[in-house]
């Protein structure tokens, strides 16, 4: 197979399709499955995703990034890119593979072919990355510009020198995930002696999850960065670093590693021993600034390891068994310039100490900005357990997460000059109880410990089963992954604690005495179920975030909150325990004393019913309400919380999705806040909406009616709105769009029409030129109609070049006609709409011709006698026709058979013929052509005499006779003298069985059935049938009608 690019000069028939990028001459065809973005001189082809089989074709010389990632590509020739010689990047990664290659027993052939060659002639492309292609071997043929170079998750499981003997140029190499649990090889990953040695200015080099055994030789001095992160290297020598002077970062983590309770396939060293790192391994990296060291089951770490590293900024040693070296700190004399020191999960098994014991040489980490110490796991914290780290004036993060904490003395912190982040999640903090005696700590296992849902959980945190770094990640992630410890939305606003995710089901307003600079306040999922009046939080007075989400919260009173003056975040969300209780109190009145409140979340609690029956806030601006019951607020009948949100004076954003609402009532619509900016009513199971309500939101910018089951929409939005600028309509029901819905629509940039059930918007849409202001347009997922009627459509596409349709030649498909379906919208051939008066007359003659010719066919098979005896009888009357009067019959019988057929012949005239004439004792005068035919006469007259002449006609039936046209004639001539003289003469002897579908045999055995006689199979029967045969032709064929037939005709 082979593709061959066309260039747009060769394609005169794209020209009508183009669009125009910008103002420079750069212009693309609409039927391009790709989107196209220009940033100052680059030029971005993002045709990610799109089930491509291929490089799309026809593509502008100019073209800098090509994004292919996420198709179905599976082979890639020199052709593919021929004429791109300005492309700088391309994206192949994950390119999937079809069954039958994915169930191949050879790996090699499972992924995608790359011809050699392929990207030789692209002299300006530095980026090129092919991930999960299933690539058994590095691409020949490799331009000298190629800068970066990644291929993770293949199958390669070699690298040798002369590989990378032409790429000269590269400086970045990732080769991660060739071979590991996830992509299994069975056999270790071998990189060759001095594999990578002619990479002379090679700067990054990742080979994380490759089963190597050992680091490999002769790396270039020129690295900056090494990933050797899970591999099965169990010993650095002194050596394996010496000519590495420039690295700064360096990653050896899961070599080795801690499998207590990893949540991935793990396989530690024999014994669970440590890796093996030579006291002076370390001795040449003057320049290392980051040093991860995780999960490799140290157990003690020399201080010898950082006698030269002096510019250390980062080490990680989560993951090990740090216990001691916490506690003695020998290591940390050698630090002075480090930043972030994270110990993390460092625990011994099966011990649950009281406190934590903290190295006073902690105190010597004097440019200490961040220290993690989740999961060291002890039960209480106290002001001299983190005497060491009071005195790091550069410390701002203290990360003391999933310690199982029971007691702590929060006051301590306070202790610290300049720390901004407390990190306290995920312990078992309970409330300070007067009188309580905190000494006294009851005995448990930490492993009862229960990790509940958070507030930061659902956008930020990854899962615990993504242990694989993401693309453009380094492989350290997976140990020490980047997401935030507190919100930054939270974080923004100061110094912040978070105390989420623990047992303080009771707020103690002593309990955070001192805290008075804390402007961000965690305290989701901890269980409170406290009814708030206003004193909690009495010591937060510069309070301006307070999360609060996944409790079980009772809003009994109206000053809830009332000490927090400043307060300008707040989230309630899942707090659902009492809301969902009725008949108790349920007051959100709160708002009013928080002067300075301007969000406020109540998602997901079900709210049904309230004290009060409206909000009132002259400050808030947003007010997240979705995932409640504003169905039954509103319910019809009930006006009760018509103007739930009118007093929200100042409120721009506004949130009612996930509320069951089938439809809002005028009035409460009529009551929203006319201060609107944004409105968000998805989700919902609105089938109607009140378009003419948005005339009162003069601010309105965004409306998103997306997941209802609208099926209509305004007849003239510009009538309804003059400011909205983006609507959001997609899964919906909407079939058609009226006519002048877009008439004057200026202010409207973007619409989402996607995933509805548009089959045209021709009428709506091509009238109106000021649709130029329209920037983005969403059709995807929409059964399109594709006929001749679309092509003013297709035409204001190619016209409105400016107009984004996303996914145009990809999702923007047809559904009817048959042969259209599956086929891009884009692609109609207009041309053949062109000449529909000519399609339409050539149609209607051609139908005529048709017609007339299987009419006439029809009738000569059906109705030729009944044509031919109309026609002669009519001219015989004409001409001037009388009957003549019927002489006596000559013969009793005129045998009408295939005289070519000899056994025929025979028959008739040895045996038929003996049969009726000479034995008996009645004899019956046959007549016979051979015998009785004048000589001379035409045959037609002496047929038509024989049986005019005789009383019966007997018509002797073979397969063969049936198809002659004596026997038609002889026949037809038969049935005229049924219809002229009323004299049914015809008898049928069948000696083969023939004319089975006959309509008239049929007929001819139910009204007259001695008329119809088959030879017998069995010799015995022939007398019987001699007998009928004479009965029949001596009487009347009228006489032996059957009366339940004759009956039913008279």
């Amino acid at each position: 197979k082979s593709m061959t690019m066309v260039s747009l000069a060769s394609l005169p028939f794209f020209f009508p399709l183009l669009s125009p990028l910008h103002s420079s001459c750069l212009y693309y065809p609409r039927t391009l499955p790709c989107d196209v973005s220009v940033n100052n001189s680059s030029v971005i082809l993002d045709c990610s995703a799109r089930q491509l089989r291929s490089v799309p074709a026809a593509m502008h010389g100019n073209v800098t990034e090509l994004k292919l990632s996420d198709n179905l590509i599976n082979e890639v020739f020199k052709e593919s890119f021929q004429g791109l010689n300005n492309l700088m990047k391309i994206d192949l990664n994950r390119n999937q593979y079809s069954k039958a290659e994915e169930e191949a027993h050879d790996l090699c052939k499972k992924g995608m072919v790359i011809e050699n060659g392929t990207f030789a002639n692209l002299t300006k492309l530095r980026e090129l990355l092919a991930d999960e292609n299933h690539l058994c071997k590095i691409p020949v043929g490799m331009p000298l510009s190629l800068t970066s170079l990644s291929l993770r998750h293949n199958n390669m499981l070699s690298v040798r020198r002369q590989h990378f003997s032409e790429l000269t140029q590269l400086k970045e190499l990732y080769m991660d995930g060739n071979c590991y649990y996830g992509n299994p090889c069975e056999k270790p990953f071998l990189a060759d002696h001095g594999a990578f040695s002619d990479l002379t200015i090679l700067t990054v080099l990742s080979l994380a999850f490759n089963n190597l055994t050992r680091v490999p030789s002769k790396l270039p001095s020129s690295l900056r960065k090494l990933y050797l992160s899970s591999n099965k290297i169990k010993t650095i020598n002194q050596d394996d670093f010496n000519e590495l002077p420039n690295v700064e970062v360096l990653d050896l983590s899961g070599n080795c590693p801690r499998c207590y309770n990893a949540p991935y396939p793990c396989e530690p060293c024999s014994g669970d021993s440590a890796i093996q790192i030579h006291p002076l391994a370390f001795q040449h990296l003057k320049n290392l600034q980051n040093l991860n060291l995780s999960s490799t089951s140290l157990i003690s770490l020399p201080a010898s390891w950082f006698y030269n590293t002096t510019q250390l900024k980062v080490l990680h040693l989560e993951f090990n068994y740090l216990i001691k070296e916490i506690a003695s700190g020998e290591f940390l004399l050698q630090l002075p310039y480090l930043e972030v020191l994270d110990l993390s999960f460092n625990y011994a098994r099966k011990s649950y100490p009281r406190y934590i014991n903290i190295s006073d040489k902690f105190s010597n980490l004097v440019s200490l900005q961040q220290l993690h110490l989740r999961g060291y796991v002890f039960k209480e914290l106290k002001s001299k357990h983190l005497r060491p780290l009071m005195n790091l004036t550069k410390l701002y993060t203290l990360n003391l997460g999933v310690n199982f904490i029971k007691q702590i003395d929060l006051s301590v912190f306070q202790l610290f000059a300049n720390l901004t982040t407390i990190s306290l999640s995920d312990n078992r903090i309970s409330p300070i109880l007067e009188g309580s005696n905190n000494s006294v700590i009851r005995r448990e296992s930490v492993q009862n410990h229960v990790i509940r849902s958070r507030s930061i959980d659902t956008d930020l945190e990854p899962s615990v089963n993504s242990m694989l770094p993401a693309e453009g990640q380094s492989s350290s992630s997976v140990y020490n992954p980047s997401f935030p410890l507190i919100k930054p939305q939270c974080s923004m606003y100061g110094k912040s604690l978070d105390l989420s995710l623990n047992s303080i089901f009771f707020i103690d307003q002593q309990q955070f005495k001192g805290f008075h600079d804390i402007a961000c306040l965690n305290l989701s999922s901890n269980g409170i179920g406290q009814a708030l009046n206003g004193s909690e939080f009495i010591f937060l007075p510069n309070l301006k975030y307070l999360d609060l989400s996944f409790n079980k919260l009772d809003l009994a009173y109206h000053y809830a909150f009332y000490e927090l003056p400043k307060l300008e975040v707040l989230d309630l969300s899942y707090n659902i325990h009492y809301f969902i209780v009725s008949g108790i109190t349920h007051r959100l009145g709160f708002t009013e004393n928080l002067p300075y409140l301007k969000v406020l979340n109540l998602s997901y609690n079900a709210i049904f019913t309230l004290t009060e029956p409206n909000l009132t806030s002259s400050s808030l601006k947003e007010l997240v309400f979705k995932g409640n019951r504003l169905d039954i607020l509103w319910k019809h009948g009930d006006n009760r919380y018509i103007n739930i949100f009118k007093n929200l004076c100042n409120l721009t954003h506004l949130d009612i999705s996930h509320n069951r609402l089938s439809e809002i009532p005028t009035k409460a619509f009529h009551s929203l806040p006319q201060s609107l900016i944004e409105l968000h009513i998805t989700n919902n199971e609105l089938k109607h909406f009140d378009w003419t309500a948005l005339q009162q939101f003069e601010n309105l910018t965004l409306l998103d009616l997306s997941s209802n089951k609208l099926s209509f929409v305004t007849d003239n939005l510009a009538s309804c709105t003059a400011s909205l600028q983006r609507l959001v309509l997609q899964q919906n029901k909407i079939s058609q769009l009226a006519d002048g819905f877009f008439n004057k629509a200026r202010s409207l940039l973007h619409l989402d029409l996607s995933y509805n059930e548009l089959r045209s918007i021709n009428q709506s849409i091509r009238q109106y030129d000021n649709l130029i202001y329209l920037e983005l347009l969403d059709l995807k997922g929409n059964p399109f109609e594709c006929t001749c009627a679309t092509v003013d459509f297709k035409n204001w596409i190619n016209h409105y070049v400016n107009v984004s349709i996303p996914r145009l030649a990809t999702d923007v498909i047809c559904a009817t006609p048959g042969d259209q379906r599956g086929k891009s919208i884009i692609s109609l051939d207009i041309y053949a709409c062109t000449l529909d008066n000519v399609a339409a007359i050539c149609f209607s003659v051609s139908f005529f011709i048709i017609l007339t010719i299987m009419m006439t066919a029809i009738t000569k098979h059906l109705f030729y006698w009944d044509a031919w005896y109309i026609y002669y009888f009519c001219t015989a009357k004409l001409k001037g026709y009388k009957s003549l009067g019927m002489t006596k019959a000559l013969y009793d019988a005129y045998i009408a058979y295939d005289t070519k057929d000899m056994t025929v012949t025979d028959w008739v005239i040895n045996e038929l013929r003996f049969r009726l004439e000479e034995n008996g004792d009645k004899h019956i005068l046959l007549c016979l052509e051979e015998r009785d035919w004048e000589p001379g006469k035409a045959v037609i007259d002496n047929l038509a005499q024989s049986i005019h002449h005789s009383r019966k006609t007997i018509f002797v039936l073979t397969e063969r006779y049936v198809k002659n046209g004596n026997f038609k004639t002889a026949f037809y001539i038969a049935l005229q003298r049924l219809m002229d003289e009323n004299t049914d003469v015809i008898v049928f002897i069948l000696l083969e069985p023939v004319l089975q579908h006959s309509q008239y045999l049929r007929l001819r055995r139910r009204i007259c059935k001695s008329s119809v006689l088959d030879w017998p199979k069995n010799p015995h029967a022939e007398g019987l049938f001699w007998q009928n045969l004479k009965s029949v032709v001596l009487t009347e064929n009228y006489k032996r009608y059957n009366s339940l037939y004759t009956d039913s005709i008279k």
